[in-house]
């Protein structure tokens, strides 16, 4: 027992003793706190500016086995049989099985494979870092046969050149899915790097190349969907045969043959944006639901590459790799923030699940600046607010107020009468706060159009990011436009910013453009909404009438003068003149005031809208509407023979006072379980009329006033609404209340 017993001195010694810690960063990372990746100089101080300081001085000598790993690689790569590269990559080899094959997510770090990794990343003494190599993909003969089959519709060089200069100017302003530098710069290396003779022999290719090969013909098809007119001659016809797309369906077109024939482990970021592409050029084919189905694939391949994990870490050995990866950095968080916009957007016009879930991404907004062509000697730098913009830098503004969609989609989960009505009035002040704080180059109140000559198609963003600015807070209030009145209003002041700014977008077009789809949901969204709030509460909001109907018969025009080239903007016009024969008839007798006849370019700096000045935001709700008097409650004419609008509760002021509420059992409301969605029950409830209305333009001329164009809405008979809706929609009331 004794023997065994520790001297008392010794053990003492030994609980007192402080184990001595290697030090393996430089100085300067050191005292700063800083990753270092142990060179010299190290990564960190060369981004700094620091190289000349970086030094190891009071390291230990041997401080680690990757110094002494290393010097033998130094050493073993003074001889000339043997390659560093290829002792680095047989180093990188590991022993664990490919668990990936059986399904499990590369980018979760808590599965059975993330488990793995961790455990190698232990036994090598290194970090983790992203995959770099390219990969081969082997094709089987009939998938060869495909994949020749398709590259032999790829025009010429000289038209694939010219098409992609068309969809550069005509169509990737939009929505800057793709940068124009970053790709002609991958372009020319498509055309001067051709496949080898032996990979073709063993039916072996680069999935990067299959992968561009797909982008290019999507490229392509987007560009033709947009060419200007009389562009078509300098093309050669049987160039772009192959590439043409006719019809009302959707077809086999050569990008998802191609991207049919790869593996889901070679997914990049050209695959997505291929998608995201496909996605935009279903939509202005009408082919909504398509569209959709092409969205969802696209986030789920982003989540499983990574894209909605953005740690920002750089694994460069030198100063040039350093400033790739971070340009590298920028393109994936564009594509992000891109791929996020187009889901949640999407999801809420159309009423369908958001794929991103809350607290599952990280979004990390790209820094705003041009991407040159040469990517390895400058690193991304912050533009000012008063350098010429960029064509992403609308869609970075845009994301700001957008983000905060999936907190409206959970409050559109509690139904029409909200538990906490202020969390609606805190999301509709931070959007005005942030109307006050944009910059003067996208203003929508006397902007600076110093660049607009130097970027043609500014004019264009501007109105269009107006539209959708002012689409978050019509979406905001939408779920409440048949129980609370404030909401009502907020939505007429809404669609009345939305259809002005859509005026302008329509006007800086050229008729080539017309076939975007935005032009039509834009458009149809704000009209209905308005025209629902005019049917069913024709006694409220009277100052805001005669600007209202002023802006649907704009809107109208324009529809019945795209109707043509845009499948859904025919289809919504039938709608909106639908539902304006019965607001004409239902509308009560016009008062005659001095704000009623204010003439439209006043209609901004009228307090009937609540726009934030460039000097600080409005209140939520303006004291002179608080102050007007309640007109009595009246139930409307065209309801008369259905209860259900005139015993519909008025909960403004209850939800100002208390936090949680229930409707009354006797409320008669019908409309709890089928939200109010224009343009997803036009593209996916096949909302018409029975017999569309003769186009006629003369009763259109959108001028001012409360009678111009209300000659169809005397001689003119509401039709019934035909659809895939339910009975306790808005549309099956309006069709029993015209009956």
């Amino acid at each position: 027992m004794d023997s065994r017993r520790q001297p008392a001195g010794l053990s003492g010694e030994q609980t007192r003793k402080k184990r001595m810690r290697i030090t393996f960063s430089c100085t300067n990372c050191r005292h700063s706190k800083q990753k270092c990746n142990r060179e010299t100089p190290c990564m960190t101080c060369v981004l700094r500016g620091k190289q000349d300081s970086c030094s190891y001085g009071d390291a230990i000598p041997g401080r680690s086995h990757k110094a002494v790993e290393g010097s033998y690689v130094d050493a073993f790569s003074k001889a000339p049989d043997f390659s560093v590269q290829e002792y680095q990559s047989a180093k990188e080899e590991t022993w664990s099985p490919d668990l990936a094959c059986f399904g499990y997510s590369n980018v979760n770090v808590h599965n059975s494979l993330g488990i793995v990794k961790k455990l190698e990343n232990l036994e090598l003494g290194s970090s983790p870092r992203p995959s770099q190599k390219q990969r081969n993909v082997t094709l089987c003969q009939p998938a060869y046969d495909i994949y020749k089959s398709v590259l032999k519709q790829l025009p010429c060089s000289a038209c694939v050149r010219d098409l992609v200069e068309v969809f550069f100017d005509e169509v990737n302003w939009q929505y800057t899915i793709l940068d124009r530098n970053h790709f002609t710069v991958k372009l020319e290396e498509y055309y001067h790097q051709p496949t080898s003779p032996l990979y073709q022999a063993e039916r072996t290719f680069p999935s990067e190349r299959l992968i561009f090969s797909a982008l290019l013909f999507q490229v392509l098809v987007c560009a033709l969907q947009f060419l200007p007119a009389g562009h078509s001659e300098s093309l050669h016809t049987f160039c772009i045969k192959g590439i043409v797309v006719d019809g009302d369906g959707p077809s086999d077109d050569p990008t998802m043959r191609l991207l049919g024939l790869l593996p889901k482990n070679v997914i990049n970021l050209d695959y997505i944006a291929a998608q995201i592409l496909r996605t935009a050029w279903l939509k202005n084919r009408g082919l909504i639901a398509e569209a959709w189905h092409v969205l969802a694939q696209a986030t789920i391949n982003a989540q499983e590459i990574g894209l909605h994990r953005d740690d920002g870490k750089l694994y460069a050995s030198d100063a040039e790799s350093a400033c790739v990866e971070l340009w590298d950095i920028v393109l994936r968080r564009r594509l992000m923030v891109n791929l996020f916009l187009w889901d949640s957007q999407m999801g809420m016009v159309l009423g369908k699940p958001l794929n991103f879930k809350a607290n599952d991404y990280t979004i990390v907004p790209p820094t705003d600046c041009e991407i040159p062509r040469n990517r390895t000697s400058t690193a991304p730098f912050e533009r000012s607010e008063y350098e010429k913009p960029n064509t992403f830098t609308v869609r970075l503004l845009e994301y700001h107020v957008h983000k905060h969609l999936p907190q409206i989609r959970e409050l559109e989960l509690e139904g029409p009468y909200p538990r906490d009505y202020s969390k609606v009035e805190r999301l509709h002040q931070g959007a005005l706060e942030f109307i006050a704080t944009i910059p003067a180059v996208f203003r929508f109140d006397n902007p600076d159009t110093s660049f607009d000559e130097d970027c043609p198609m500014l004019a264009s963003q501007r109105e269009f990011f107006c539209a959708t600015i002012w689409l978050f807070i019509l979406l905001l209030h939408r779920p409440y436009i048949f129980s609370i009145s404030k909401s009502r209003t907020e939505i007429m002041k809404a669609a009345i910013h939305m259809l002005d700014a859509q005026q302008r977008f329509f006007e800086s077009l050229s008729p080539h453009h017309y076939k975007m789809f935005t032009l039509a949901y834009l458009t149809v969204e704000p009209c209905v909404s308005m025209l629902a709030v005019l049917i069913a509460f024709p006694h409220e909001n009277a100052r805001l009438v005669p600007e209202a109907f002023k802006c649907i018969r704009e809107s109208l025009f324009r529809l019945n003068t795209i109707r043509n080239t845009n499948k859904v903007a025919g289809q919504g016009a039938d709608v909106i003149q639908n539902l304006l024969l019965r607001a004409e008839k239902n509308r009560p007798s016009p008062v005659l005031t001095s704000k009623s006849s204010s003439p439209r370019s006043d209609a901004h700096s009228s307090e009937l809208f609540v726009t934030p000045s460039s000097h600080g935001a409005a209140s939520f709700y303006p004291v002179a509407e608080q102050q007007q008097p309640q007109q009595p409650q009246q139930q409307p004419a065209l309801f008369c023979g259905n209860t259900s609008f005139g015993d519909m509760p008025d909960w403004s002021t209850p939800f100002q006072q208390t936090s949680s509420t229930a409707p009354p059992a006797t409320s008669g409301y019908a409309f709890d379980a089928t939200p109010f969605r224009p343009v997803a029950d036009l593209t996916y409830n096949d909302l018409a009329i029975a017999q569309p209305f003769p186009i006629a333009e003369d009763n259109f001329n959108g001028g001012p006033g409360p009678g111009s164009g209300s000659g169809r809405a005397v001689n003119e008979v509401p039709q019934q609404f035909r659809g895939d809706f339910g009975e306790g929609s808005f549309w099956s009331f309006v069709n029993r209340g015209s009956t």
